[in-house]
């Protein structure tokens, strides 16, 4: 009988006591729509949410936000909602509500696992 193919082990992390799939997507979830509405406000740069993100996502904030990084102080967004859900394995959604400037504006993520790694797959928002 021939010996099976060795599988290539899946890398080791830390994982902090308390911590499940959930706790970590939902950390990973509030980071991205923070990011999010940084890249929206000018303070952050598109290409940096390339670990949180697909390169269609950042692509399409980009075109959003063409422009330079704003230079000057920006107040930082205040997300005062936010929720998660998981519609199937492997997916999730997660939608928040964020004040900039002032205004209220919705963002809803698709993120599902690629690779061992939660990644938002697709993006929709109503602050431009």
């Amino acid at each position: 009988m021939p010996a099976a193919p060795a599988r290539t082990p899946s890398p080791l992390r830390l994982v902090r006591p308390g911590e499940t799939v959930e706790t970590e997507l939902s950390a990973r979830a509030e980071a991205t729509v923070r990011l999010v509405v940084e890249v929206l406000t000018g303070a952050r740069a598109a290409h940096q949410l390339s670990q949180l993100a697909v390169p269609a996502v950042c692509r399409e904030l980009g075109r959003r936000r063409p422009g330079p990084v704003s230079p000057g102080r920006v107040a930082p967004p205040q997300v005062v909602a936010s929720w998660l859900q998981r519609p199937a394995p492997g997916a999730a959604e997660a939608g928040a509500v964020v004040i900039v400037d002032g205004r209220a504006h919705a963002v809803a993520l698709r993120f599902e696992q690629l690779r061992g790694q939660w990644r938002c797959t697709a993006l929709e928002t109503t602050a431009s």
